[in-house]
């Protein structure tokens, strides 16, 4: 071969390299601008979605919308935009703070047994609750003081106050075995409100731990609030206006009458909404817990979540 043949072939094989070099180039480049353009797609759904959702808690906390206006709070804007907001009182869920200060161990135990803990395994869990929110580094019977938890590495535990969120609970000695007979335990549970249960949001085993009542007597309850139709949030629902209204069932209570009376209410000052936008695949979830105020309809931002 010639040495200017050897040159062709150097110079062929150069340009081959540029040209592949280039088109390494070009699709990389528009995999980039593809990718930002999903991006950017993805983004503005999830803006959109996000201004869905905060037009639902906007609904949510206006005192004239109630939590059955179906036609406000689940609205299809078309284009897969949709908003679905859930409105229910606070007082459907446990005050734990309360529950722990007033040394009411009747109502934990009640639901932790529910839940299939064992009558030693509540007892036990209870103290251990205590110790975590009590002021004092003195370990009752069952509980958990500083030394239980660096014995576990954990050096910053107890706290000695009261809960600031239900999910701190679950730092508690004991805790997981709540959590592996009930996943959805944090459910039950608040640290807002005046801590009485309301028997117009309460569930069955709320309403049962707290009232001491049988299964059979809170199913009565339940089937009575939601009417004729058996389905919540419909016209026949029936609402309790006076927990006078439960004497008749509260009398079969394992517990006091009037302990039980001043456990109930039939409506929560203290609302939680869950406001959910959707655009598309993309979904935005405020969740916020709102105190209305007593003199009007000034609203005391309780806690603000966005997932």
């Amino acid at each position: 071969m010639t040495r200017t043949s050897r040159q062709h072939g150097a110079a062929l094989l150069l340009v081959l390299w540029a040209i592949a070099v280039v088109s390494f180039a070009v699709v990389w480049l528009a995999d980039v601008v593809n990718l930002e353009l999903e991006s950017g797609a993805a983004g503005a759904a999830g803006l959109r979605a996000r201004t869905i959702a905060l037009s639902g808690v906007a609904l949510g906390v206006h005192p004239q919308v109630d939590r059955d206006d179906t036609t406000l709070l689940e609205q299809d804007f078309g284009s897969g935009e949709r908003l679905e907001v859930r409105i229910r009182g606070e007082g459907a869920r446990l005050n734990i703070n309360r529950l722990l200060a007033d040394q009411d161990r009747i109502t934990l135990k009640n639901l932790f047994i529910l839940w299939g803990l064992s009558n030693d395994e509540a007892d036990q869990l209870i103290d251990k609750l205590i110790d975590w929110t009590d002021a004092d580094d003195f370990r009752l019977l069952n509980g958990a003081e500083r030394a239980e938890y660096l014995t576990l590495g954990i050096s910053d535990a107890p706290a000695n106050r009261p809960f600031r969120s239900v999910a701190e609970m679950a730092q508690v000695i004991g805790m997981d075995r709540v959590a592996q007979v009930n996943p959805a335990w944090a459910e039950s549970f608040t640290i807002f409100g005046d801590g009485r249960v309301d028997v117009n949001e309460a569930g069955a085993e709320v309403l049962q731990a707290a009232t001491g009542l049988t299964p059979e007597m809170v199913g009565e309850i339940l089937r009575m609030r939601v009417g004729p139709d058996g389905v919540e949030g419909t016209e026949d629902d029936f609402v309790f206006e006076s927990t006078d209204q439960l004497r008749g069932w509260l009398q079969g209570s394992t517990l006091p009458l009037e302990q039980v009376m001043s456990r109930l209410t039939t409506e929560s000052p203290v609302k939680r909404i869950d406001s959910r936008g959707m655009v598309g695949d993309r979904a935005v979830l405020i969740s916020v817990v709102v105190a209305t105020g007593e003199g009007g309809p000034a609203n005391t931002y309780l806690l603000w979540e966005e997932k």
